[in-house]
């Protein structure tokens, strides 16, 4: 974890996977932490966030293409 630098905290799993699927579609490995029991309590993921983390070397290329897909989003481009 020493290597990990946290990227951005979503409301859920499933905008992490989005945001974590298309960081692996460009070449950047990332890892999901939620405190969520195994997905038993998905209610927890709004109370603690689930983290999108990248490695050190990768955050300032991850947090560019967050940007532009989160812009693109916004946009509806």
């Amino acid at each position: 974890m020493e290597n990990l630098k946290l990227l951005k905290i979503f409301n859920s799993i499933i905008e992490a996977e989005i945001a974590k699927s298309f960081l692996t579609g460009n070449n950047i490995e990332s890892w999901i932490f939620a405190d969520d029991a195994g997905n038993m309590y998905p209610s927890q993921d709004i109370v603690n966030g689930v983290k999108l983390m990248v490695g050190k070397n990768d955050f300032d290329d991850a947090r560019a293409l967050l940007d532009c897909l989160e812009k693109d989003v916004e946009t509806g481009e």
